[in-house]
């Protein structure tokens, strides 16, 4: 297993729950913080235990589903402490890539943790994916965009070449809706705001 697990220091915790990370339950009374976020195709997990309270080891568990969750990590021993807050942290290496990944934590006696999300979007050698395709309603063309403030254009163009619309975004991503579209395959090409063509591709679309 290449996963990492260390502790922090308390003063330097201020990560933020970004990338469609968000909580689908309660949290735990002795846990504090659980938030994730991706940085270069890892998954980080940060929580503190809060002051006065303890558990007997902590599982970190990932699951595809939701459902079925598998162990991917562990803290052994006692975690927490009587006396102060106490933070930890966990780097998940290998996550399920182009699906939802889900994390909990298990705290050994003191029950899990809320349920947390993030979509790992594995961007192939073209430079761009589009996710779902076919497009039935909505979707999205992700693409790499390492400074979300630098803008892109997203041209489209159907089978015949001919040019359909254009689309702009600061993000790593571009969201599609087939109302715009009839049935069909259309090309597409991604352009920088310097006019650079850094990704091309096709969709389709199926009302």
């Amino acid at each position: 297993m290449t996963s990492k697990i260390f502790k922090i220091n308390f003063g330097i915790l201020a990560f933020i729950c970004i990338f469609n990370c968000y909580a689908l339950s309660q949290s735990n009374p002795i846990l504090d913080n659980f938030s994730i976020y991706q940085s270069n195709e890892k998954v980080y997990l940060n929580w503190i235990i809060k002051s006065g309270s303890t558990c007997n080891g902590i599982q970190i568990n990932r699951s595809a589903n939701n459902s079925s969750y598998n162990e991917i990590g562990n803290i052994a021993g006692i975690c927490g402490s009587i006396s102060s807050a106490t933070p930890y942290s966990f780097v998940d290496e290998n996550p399920e890539k182009n699906t939802v990944n889900f994390y909990r934590l298990e705290l050994g006696g003191n029950g899990t943790s809320q349920t947390l999300s993030i979509e790992i979007i594995d961007i192939d050698n073209e430079g761009s994916q589009v996710r779902p395709n076919p497009i039935y309603e909505d979707a999205k063309i992700y693409f790499n965009n390492n400074n979300t403030k630098d803008l892109h254009y997203l041209n489209v163009y159907n089978i015949n070449g001919k040019f359909i619309n254009e689309l702009s975004s600061k993000e790593n991503f571009f969201e599609i809706s087939s109302i715009k579209y009839s049935n069909g395959i259309y090309f597409f090409t991604i352009v920088s705001n310097d006019k650079i063509v850094i990704s091309k591709g096709k969709f389709i679309v199926e009302h």
